[in-house]
């Protein structure tokens, strides 16, 4: 028996297996490589879908060997397949009616919502979107579309976006207003995660584990921001690197060193020496 061959780790990316300027860092490939040669299941559960991991990671297989948990749960994705196993998309018409309501709310908010294919935005008027937009690569479908238009879109999940000020102020009222319907979560200061109700990070990394083992296993989750939060309470080893928020600080079991000094090599390390 390896060493480590009952236990998943599941990482988040962003602020998590990234470093700060979203740069793949050395240290969690060598640690990673390490793990799985001696029996371990190292995967992503990210609210980035397959579209838009390609340009930070061009070869996902080579970084993980079980099937990867994608925007935020509504997508499982099996990168040596290249296939997609599971998805889950949002309710359209309750998108268009969110967003008439957060407009009549604040001004200055961008919407932007991610399909298959690509990525749809409201407008371009949003500072934060229209840079996103104006960077995306060549082969991300791409278009502009009013949002009473959305209709008959396909949206894993839809991403409200603007100022900090706004997102604090709007993401409450989202909560209140739409929690029962949908599920509603932050992934960053300037961003809210509009998903199918149910599906999160957590409840996808459940059914995918206990699909695809045929015994118990010991997961580890690591992540640092608010989408985090219930993959992390699922978890049987919950970890945040140093720069996680204090949401996430709150309820990790380990808190390692930050997502630039190699959190997942942190873990393994650790793991190497506890278990």
């Amino acid at each position: 028996m390896k060493k480590f061959e009952n236990i998943v780790i599941a990482s988040d990316l962003d602020g998590t297996y990234f470093g700060s300027k979203q740069y793949i860092i050395l240290r969690n490939v060598e640690r990673v490589k390490y793990f799985v040669e001696n029996g371990g299941h190292f995967t992503f559960a990210t609210g980035r879908l397959p579209l838009f991991l390609k340009k930070p990671i061009p070869d996902p297989e080579n970084h993980i060997n079980m099937p990867a948990v994608l925007g935020n749960g509504t997508c499982i994705y099996d990168y040596n397949l290249q296939k997609t196993m599971d998805e889950r998309f949002v309710d359209s018409a309750l998108i268009i009616e969110m967003i008439a309501f957060v407009r009549s709310v604040v001004s200055g908010i961008g919407f932007r919502g991610v399909l298959p294919e690509g990525v749809v935005v409201s407008d371009l008027e949003n500072p934060i979107i229209r840079r996103e937009f104006e960077g995306f690569p060549p082969y991300i479908n791409k278009q502009v579309a009013p949002a009473s238009e959305w209709g008959d879109f396909k949206l894993y999940k839809t991403n409200v976006m603007g100022d900090e000020r706004d997102i604090d102020m709007i993401y409450p009222l989202l909560k209140e207003k739409y929690g029962k319907r949908i599920g509603v979560t932050r992934s960053a200061s300037f961003m809210v995660e509009l998903v199918p109700k149910g599906v999160t990070k957590a409840v996808a990394l459940k059914e995918l584990v206990e699909n695809y083992f045929d015994r118990p296993m010991t997961l580890c989750c690591v992540g640092d921001y608010d989408n985090d939060i219930e993959m992390l309470e699922a978890a049987d080893i919950s970890v945040c690197p140093e720069n996680a928020n204090d949401n996430v600080k709150a309820i990790a079991k380990l808190k390692l060193c930050s997502n630039d000094d190699g959190v997942i090599g942190d873990l393994i390390d650790w793991l190497d020496k506890n278990i």
